[in-house]
Order: C-alpha cells, then sequence, then structure tokens
C-alpha cells in the first residue's frame, strides 16, 4: 500500500512540475534558472528515490524467502 502511495503522489509532484516548467517556458525563463521549477524537480528526485529503495527492499526480501 505504501508502494501505491508514493506511486500517486509521484504522479500528482510530476503534473506539478510539468506545469511549472510550461510556465517557465511561456515566460521565457530557462527552467534550470527557475527557483520554484527546480525545487519541485527536487521534490520529483527525492520521490523516484524512495520508490526505488522500496523496489531494492521487497526485491531483497523476495531473495531471503
Amino acid at each position: 500500500m505504501k508502494k501505491e502511495n508514493l506511486n500517486e503522489k509521484l504522479e500528482k509532484e510530476k503534473g506539478k512540475l510539468h506545469k511549472l516548467g510550461e510556465e517557465a517556458m511561456k515566460k521565457g525563463i530557462p527552467i534550470r534558472e527557475d527557483e520554484a521549477f527546480m525545487k519541485q524537480n527536487r521534490k520529483v528526485d527525492e520521490l523516484v528515490y524512495k520508490i526505488q529503495k522500496e523496489k531494492e527492499k521487497l526485491k531483497k526480501n523476495q531473495k531471503e524467502r
């Protein structure tokens, strides 16, 4: 269940990231210079990391059985 919650949260945060990217492009701001975009990007990166760690943990637990 935790994995599903993380995946749902990831999709929600990726949507926000996409929206911020579009807004920055409309304003002519390079996304790497847009503070809000970069902050959201880090948030998405952290969620991806958490999901990968959960997958590794599950894989390890399955091998031990």
